[in-house]
């Protein structure tokens, strides 16, 4: 068993800081999958969240059990995908499938079109098909962070309470930290602070509990095209005593037109997080790897 390296530090030593990097998407596609792999095998990925309904779930549990150091949670999902639960529900339509994107969910959540009851059904039976595969879930998270909703991001918290989740994204990232170098950097701070305000009003409605155990979110902005320069950033950011979550996609160039259609540069991020100067940059940084499984024990 690998030991905790969160009681590695000798006392007296200065405070370190602590890094989380956790790879999205695991399960939605086979080359995506086998990105995630290699980043953690060769590079400093530690965690990644799984998709319960994801097309490749399947090869991703595999390479979980060939890969068991990789911390796994589940990626909660209720747009663009097929849902676990075999039943017609408010989430679905006539094709079975979510809906397309988070806006059109958006839509249907706040006119009433969409229950609530049905999101807490589909999201408990996708922590239980990952449970039931022997994994030990230790976050929830969410594809396109709709799990920070008012409305929804207490029933993540209820669910995390329910199965014992330790842990869960709080995805607010400071929209000032985007370059505003393009306009897609415009996109990711409306965005950032779109989040920013949901998770403001979540937390009037019950939600405030989620922000105490959550690492600091980072990754929003740079979110499909983390590169070398932009990992450097982040990491010259991280301040000695505190714990953060890097959220990253990387992945071989996946197959599925569908996946290419979002301009992630998968590839790109796979480079980066294995670059093998990555280390002495950590250590000189005084940068601790670990997963959110090591914060669970520590």
């Amino acid at each position: 068993m690998r030991d905790n390296p969160l009681r590695q530090t000798p006392p007296g030593s200065p405070p370190c800081s602590r890094l989380i990097v956790n790879a999205d998407d695991f399960g939605i596609s086979v080359r995506v999958n086998e990105g995630i792999v290699r980043a953690h095998r060769q590079g400093i990925v530690t965690s990644t969240s799984l998709m319960a309904g994801g097309r490749a779930f399947d090869h991703g549990v595999q390479c979980w059990r060939d890969t068991p150091t990789l911390d796994v949670g589940v990626h909660l999902t209720v747009v663009a995908e097929r849902p676990v639960l075999e039943r017609r529900s408010s989430l679905t339509g006539a094709d079975g499938r979510f809906p397309a994107s988070a806006g059109v969910f958006l839509r249907g959540f706040l006119s009433g079109a969409i229950r609530r009851v049905d999101v807490a059904a589909e999201w408990a039976a996708q922590i239980e098909r990952i449970r039931d595969q022997g994994i030990r879930v230790t976050h929830l998270d969410s594809h396109q962070h709709l799990h920070i909703l008012p409305g929804l991001a207490d029933l993540a918290l209820h669910l995390a309470a329910r199965y014992d989740v330790p842990f869960v994204r709080v995805p607010v990232e400071n929209p000032l930290r985007s370059q505003w170098a393009s306009r897609r950097d415009l996109e990711r701070m409306l965005g950032a602070t779109a989040l920013q305000v949901c998770w403001t009003l979540a937390r009037l409605i019950g939600a405030g509990a989620m922000s105490s155990h959550a690492p600091r979110f980072l990754g929003f902005h740079a979110g499909g095209r983390l590169d070398d320069l932009r990992l450097e950033r982040l990491l010259h950011a991280l301040r000695p005593g505190r714990t953060y979550e890097l959220m990253c996609h990387p992945g071989l160039r996946p197959d599925e037109a569908e996946i290419q259609s979002w301009g992630y540069s998968h590839e790109t991020e796979l480079y980066a997080l294995t670059n093998p100067t990555l280390r002495s940059v950590l250590a000189a940084r005084n940068i601790r790897l670990c997963s959110f499984a090591d914060l669970a024990k520590a």
